[in-house]
């Protein structure tokens, strides 16, 4: 494989571009200075001479996929509290490759130390790992955001009142975060399965206003009815998690301008009793949302560990979902309404016409199995290839 020239063609078989339209067939893709130029037909558009051509006729081309809420910790398989920051930071850039290769161009980390770090300091041509969008570290209410036993390396900062929310936003931005997290409730392992908030509703809108002031986004761990209400009152962006709901908070989020992360993965994956609980709540309340109209956005909340490897196990997320969606839904909800709810759905998101160049290519049509986006082919992020094990279809 080489890396991309300044002008590439991808010749796809079929392209399902996430827009909502049906497939294209043999389409060539004209890619320039990182960007989509033009997408016609292959016979009625060949290849610019000088052009480096990307065949993939042999497969399904599609945008890049977006984990919007995942962990780069540090982590590694059966490891708890990793010794140093190096070894943390060494083995966070491998798996933010391997998140890339599993065709991850973008994601969103919701809290990790580590992630500016690599967002900043990772070369981009070739591209190694996806385009990272970072919380650095939490906010929370003076109850701590899980009441159970956190490592020692996991940093959340406390705020006690609106003046002090308004202050750590403002020292958030300082840091150079993306998006502000909150810890709006306890969660999964705490007393109630998380029901119990940690914030209030004027806590949360002094983040809120503060973060919206500095054109951040604000994130939300919550869960259950109560925590939620108080999200939606206080105006944050996007509630992580967000199940035991009731039909009411259901209709107050399909209301609002509010999207949930149902972060099906980790729980779905994990063999604890207490897991499969909490995955089977998460379901329940994803059935009832949708029939709400909540709008949803794919995210894992992997964290890197022998469980939830970061890789092309996060793409079971879209098949979990799948559960409850439709299949275009599903994976809509993995490229273009993700990148709509991070506020990016102008650069990435969908393959149109001035995006960044973000493929991917899978060998069968996703939509009759979404398991496929685990088998990804080809990945190419800001017209760069930066990984392929397709061979060309030949002439």
């Amino acid at each position: 494989m080489t890396d991309c020239a300044a002008r590439t063609t991808v010749l796809a078989g079929n392209l399902l571009d996430g827009t909502g339209v049906p497939p294209q067939a043999d389409v060539a893709i004209q890619i320039a200075g990182g960007r989509i130029e033009s997408i016609q037909s292959a016979d009625a558009k060949p290849a610019d001479r000088g052009s480096q051509v990307v065949d993939l006729r042999r497969c399904w081309v599609m945008p890049g996929l977006i984990d919007a809420h995942m962990h780069l910790w540090g982590l590694t398989p059966g490891e708890v509290s990793p010794a140093d920051f190096e070894t943390r930071l060494a083995s966070a850039e491998r798996q933010a490759k391997a998140l890339l290769h599993a065709g991850f161009t973008t994601v969103r980390d919701l809290g990790s130390p580590i992630t500016p770090w690599i967002r900043d300091s990772a070369p981009i041509n070739p591209p190694t790992v996806p385009r990272i969008l970072a919380a650095h570290v939490g906010l929370t209410g003076a109850r701590g955001p899980w009441l159970i036993p956190q490592p020692s390396w996991w940093e959340a900062r406390v705020v006690r009142g609106s003046v002090s929310a308004g202050e750590a936003v403002r020292r958030l931005h300082d840091e150079g975060v993306d998006v502000v997290k909150i810890g709006a409730s306890t969660g999964p392992g705490a007393e109630g399965f998380g029901d119990i908030p940690t914030l209030t509703v004027d806590e949360i809108r002094a983040v809120c206003d503060a973060a919206h002031g500095l054109g951040l986004r604000v994130a939300a761990h919550a869960i259950g009815s109560e925590a939620v209400r108080r999200c939606v009152v206080g105006g944050v962006d996007t509630i992580e998690h967000g199940y035991r709901l009731s039909d009411e908070v259901c209709d107050l989020v399909a209301a609002s301008d509010a999207w949930i992360v149902p972060t099906l993965r980790t729980r779905a994956v994990r063999a604890a009793a207490e897991a499969q609980v909490t995955a089977w709540e998460q379901l329940k309340t994803l059935r009832l949302g949708v029939a709400a109209g909540i709008r949803y956005a794919a995210g894992t909340d992997s964290v890197g560990d022998a469980d939830t490897l970061h890789g092309p196990g996060n793409a079971l997320e879209m098949e979990l979902m799948g559960r409850v969606l439709s299949p275009d839904a599903a994976l809509a909800a993995g490229t273009r309404e993700a990148a709509r709810m991070l506020g990016i759905d102008g650069e990435t998101g969908t393959v149109e016409v001035g995006k960044c160049a973000d493929l991917i290519a899978v060998p069968e049509d996703p939509r009759q199995d979404l398991s496929v986006l685990q088998r990804v082919a080809f990945v190419m992020r800001d017209g760069k290839a930066a990984r392929s094990t397709v061979r060309a279809a030949g002439h």
